[in-house]
């Protein structure tokens, strides 16, 4: 319910100043009911096992439901954890960089 509410709002706010008629509301309405209730169809249709399954897929991650259902937090996306690292070389660096200049603060010399 809140998802169709969203996506209403998102669409009606950025069509280009177009102000929708009450027909085409309810066109818009109907579309988006017709598309939520083919999704819970969809997930209905898949077992349990494979709805899992479906998740990880749709998610892009590479895994065997098994994998999944022994509760490993291990992610298997290369990108991400590409990303991760470079996020902690970064955060290690930046860090580093703080420590290392705290310590060189010169006191200004005084001229008479």
């Amino acid at each position: 319910m809140a998802t169709r509410s969203a996506i209403r709002f998102v669409s009606r706010r950025f069509s280009n100043g177009k102000v929708l008629s009450e027909e085409e509301k309810a066109a818009e309405n109907v579309f988006i009911k017709k598309r939520e209730q083919e999704k819970l169809e969809k997930i209905a249709r898949q077992g349990p096992g494979e709805q899992a399954a479906g998740s990880t897929k749709a998610s892009g991650g590479v895994g065997t439901p098994s994998a999944e259902s022994t509760g490993s937090k291990v992610s298997e996306d290369k990108d991400r954890n590409y990303a991760v690292v470079a996020g902690v070389v970064a955060v290690v660096g930046a860090i580093g960089w703080y420590m290392k200049s705290g310590g060189k603060k010169q006191q200004p010399e005084v001229q008479e």
